[in-house]
């Protein structure tokens, strides 16, 4: 079962990610837009880098099942994180989480070289850009 993230916010009336999505034309899992929901409006600031256990509730209909859990921007964690959890406490045998997008912040070590790196480089859809090997190799190191 394929599951997004509430959306916080959006922006000139479109929910991106349902844009995104309304892209894919061919896609192995039915897609459910309705089966998290964010419980309460909390700035992302407050919550990055933390599992905020009752930001969202997650229906029952994901008991016993296996749930790809998809959001537009990876920042910190924290809210992937947060919606993973009210998966697995609404019964979800195994989340496994995706973005789209990743922020990157000058302000984290982790990601000040990656950042300083990227006027040098050329685009290479086929290597990922922090590890510089393919994405298909990648994927069967388990990264």
């Amino acid at each position: 079962m394929g599951v997004t993230v509430p959306s916080s916010r959006q922006r000139n009336g479109i929910n991106h990610l349902d844009a995104l999505l309304s892209c894919i034309q061919v896609w192995p899992v039915a897609w459910r837009r309705d089966v998290l929901v964010k419980l309460r409006s909390q700035p992302a600031a407050d919550r990055r880098q933390q599992i905020v256990p009752d930001l969202f509730a997650a229906e029952p209909s994901v008991s016993g099942k296996r749930v790809l859990l998809l959001d537009d921007t990876f920042t910190s964690g924290g809210t992937m994180a947060s919606a993973a959890r009210a998966l697995r406490d609404a019964g979800a045998a195994c989340v496994v989480g995706i973005s789209f997008g990743r922020q990157l912040n000058a302000n984290r070590e982790e990601t000040r070289d990656l950042i300083s790196d990227l006027p040098q480089r050329s685009l290479d859809l086929e290597t990922c850009p922090v590890h510089g090997i393919s994405d298909v190799d990648l994927f069967l190191m388990g990264g």
